[in-house]
């Protein structure tokens, strides 16, 4: 959870990155993704339906994160109608142990199904065009692009799901208590070892103390459980 607030305070900074560049009648965008949907995000890239050569790469995503910025991805300075853009993505596959993942790929491989294509509208966009290309992952695999210097939190921003994702009661649960199960192992490991004296007299006494601190910040996390 820790990771995911720093990842969303940085990208208040985004506004202020330079494009990458643009020529007279095209503008280069920086590329970034927001997960709203929850699932993580394995990559993405972003195409131009009508010319392969104009794409750019997107970051991995963790549920309900927004990923950096990557660049490049080429638009009109000025919209127009029928602007469309392809998502690309690798969804994160299913599983918990080893096994389940090494299915999951192969069932994928077989079906033909290691990417999955989105294709999206280009919403109309101010002119001329310059910022970021946020690409917004929505529930049951489906994405919006939005073209703007703007971030999501903003008040002003032009696409229509604003704001930073908001993770469920059910993920904040299970980050929660996947901290907790870990911090149970370590918990395990330095009661052992005190147990069976297995450390210098400074090393046990610092052992205690990391027991001490392990079981008082599992306590604290139990509590924020919801």
């Amino acid at each position: 959870m820790r990771r995911y607030i720093r990842f969303l305070t940085g990208l208040v900074l985004l506004a202020s990155l330079p494009a990458c560049g643009s020529d007279n009648d095209t503008a280069d965008l920086n590329i970034t993704g927001v997960d709203y949907a929850g699932n993580g995000i394995g990559g993405f890239y972003v195409v131009d339906p009508n010319n392969e050569k104009n794409r750019g790469d997107g970051e991995s995503l963790t549920p309900y994160s927004a990923g950096g910025t990557r660049c490049c991805y080429q638009v009109p300075k000025e919209w127009h109608e029928g602007l469309k853009v392809d998502v690309v993505v690798r969804y994160p596959l299913e599983g918990e142990t080893g096994d389940e993942i090494s299915a999951s790929l192969a069932k994928r491989k077989a079906e033909g199904k290691l990417t999955e294509t989105i294709h999206v509208d280009v919403p109309k966009y101010a002119t001329p065009a310059k910022g970021t290309l946020w690409v917004q992952f929505l529930p049951d695999k489906k994405a919006n692009v939005v073209v703007s210097e703007l971030s999501p939190p903003h008040e002003k921003f032009p696409g229509k799901v604003k704001g930073w994702p908001v993770p469920t009661k059910e993920y904040k649960n299970k980050m929660i208590m996947r901290r907790v199960e870990i911090n149970e192992g370590d918990l395990r490991s330095f009661e052992k070892a005190i147990q069976e004296g297995d450390g210098t007299p400074e090393q046990l006494e610092r052992y205690k103390g990391h027991v001490e601190s392990i079981t008082k910040e599992n306590s604290q996390l139990r509590q924020g459980l919801q």
